[in-house]
């Protein structure tokens, strides 16, 4: 599962301004009654025929609104006055909510949000035809677990605008603390605002990619050209005052540079020490991990041999290996190279074998997979169609699918069902807290 950041459009001609300028409309307030909260975590509204889609709110509430930009087939409105509260309403933990982007449902109770993810998923389930399909109770991580996290950075003038992007907006939410955080990540925030200080061109806008690791703090900064003479020394000297492992650097046209490193980042992957490549992928909380892998271990009990595919680092391969021989593979040479090395260190290396493959253009066919007791398989958010063909016509007995999008794996479950397997159920694993994404783990069998 290896999913890495997406390169910024260049590209910002007439044509986006405007489209901009045909998407507003002339601006109402409406009193409005919420009939939805939809897969975006936007509560949904009708008027004159068309839906009106509305932060912060929740079903079956009245609210005042006023009305904005189109978007899709609808119209974005802004949030005035809950006149008629649910009782399902919290008051939000963070003090940001509402303009910061990264979270949308801090605003439900415990239970109403564990039955929005649980419905978000028995959702797109439906619409691919499952309608009677097993989905359990979400597991819940709660806050202070993440471990990695992207900030938006700016520097203006001898300022550094740092935080994440507000809600649908380019602006930055300036923050001091984020409460999702593990609390390595969260003191990192000041430290990483005042090297950005120093780092950063006037003007220039950076994503800063930071991972808590078992020896410290990961960072990757695109932060646009390479950093000059000055630049890389306040690098070293961050790094050497242990607020850091390492600081790399991805200017837009090149891959990543570590520009100082005091330790290799190394994280735990089921008791095993393993390397962190630049820009490499973990599931953002240990706890979500393990919710997932548990499942997993149950999906493939007892199978002696297991095909992990899109395997990334190793986050479920390494615990895999202690029961079965592993085919592991990814579509990325350094995270496969990390699992290698970090198999052989643990006296593993004989039980995983690793492979480099684009299963997107190369998926291991269907004779091959046949092979195999269990198949796991992990894609990017897109899924894994070509692969899951190959997957429905083997004859292998149990498939684990892990993902991060419930739409692409219903998809992608119907193709394994029409080719002759059982959905036998669906696990919800809220890895990505307050926000409207869910991750689950389904099992299959023939």
């Amino acid at each position: 599962m290896s999913r890495r950041p997406a390169k910024r459009s260049k590209s910002r001609g007439r044509s986006s301004r405007s489209s901009a300028r045909k998407s507003l409309i002339t601006s109402e307030t409406l009193d409005v009654i919420v009939q939805d909260v939809g897969a975006q975590g936007d509560g949904v509204a009708s008027w004159q025929g068309k839906k009106l889609y509305i932060p912060g709110v929740l079903a079956g509430e009245k609210v005042r609104v006023k009305t904005g930009r189109r978007r899709g087939d609808g119209i974005v409105a802004d949030l005035l006055e809950v006149l008629e509260p649910s009782t399902d309403r919290a008051q939000p933990p963070c003090p940001y909510f509402g303009t910061c982007g990264g979270c949308q449902l801090q605003h439900l109770k415990a239970q109403a949000y564990a039955d929005w993810k649980r419905e978000r998923v028995a959702r797109a389930l439906a619409q691919r035809g499952f309608d009677d399909a097993v989905v359990l109770t979400p597991v819940l991580i709660g806050m202070k677990t993440r471990r990695r996290v992207t900030f938006t950075a700016q520097k203006v003038g001898q300022n550094v605008h740092f935080g994440f992007n507000e809600r649908a907006s380019h602006d930055i939410q300036k923050i001091k603390s984020c409460p999702l955080l593990v609390a390595g990540l969260d003191a990192a925030i000041d430290p990483l605002k005042a090297l950005l200080k120093d780092v950063l061109q006037d003007g220039v806008r950076a994503r800063v990619f930071a991972t808590w690791c078992e020896n410290g703090v990961d960072v990757l900064i695109e932060g646009g050209k390479s950093p000059d003479l000055a630049a890389r020394e306040a690098i070293a000297s961050f790094v050497n005052s242990g607020e850091a492992v390492r600081v790399s650097w991805q200017d837009d046209d090149y891959p990543p540079e570590p520009i100082a490193m005091a330790q290799t980042p190394m994280v735990n992957l089921s008791g095993v020490l393993v390397e962190l490549p630049m820009g490499g992928f973990l599931q953002a909380s240990i706890e979500g991990e393990q919710a997932i892998l548990a499942q997993v271990l149950k999906g493939v009990e007892g199978a002696g041999r297991i095909a992990d595919l899109y395997c990334g680092l190793g986050s479920f391969t390494l615990a895999l290996s202690r029961q079965a021989v592993v085919r592991a593979v990814d579509m990325i040479d350094r995270p496969i190279r990390a699992l290698e090395r970090a198999a052989g260190r643990a006296d593993l290396g004989g039980r995983v074998v690793a492979e480099v493959r684009d299963l997107d253009r190369q998926p291991i066919d269907a004779k091959s997979l046949s092979k195999f007791d269990a198949v796991l398989f992990d894609p990017p958010r897109v899924g894994a169609v070509e692969q899951v063909r190959q997957i429905a016509a083997s004859s292998v007995p149990r498939v684990v699918a892990v993902s991060c999008n419930p739409a692409s794996f219903a998809r992608d479950a119907r193709i394994l069902v029409d080719g002759g397997y059982r959905l036998i159920d669906v696990l919800p694993v809220d890895q990505f807290t307050f926000s409207a994404h869910v991750e689950l783990v389904a099992r299959f069998e023939r």
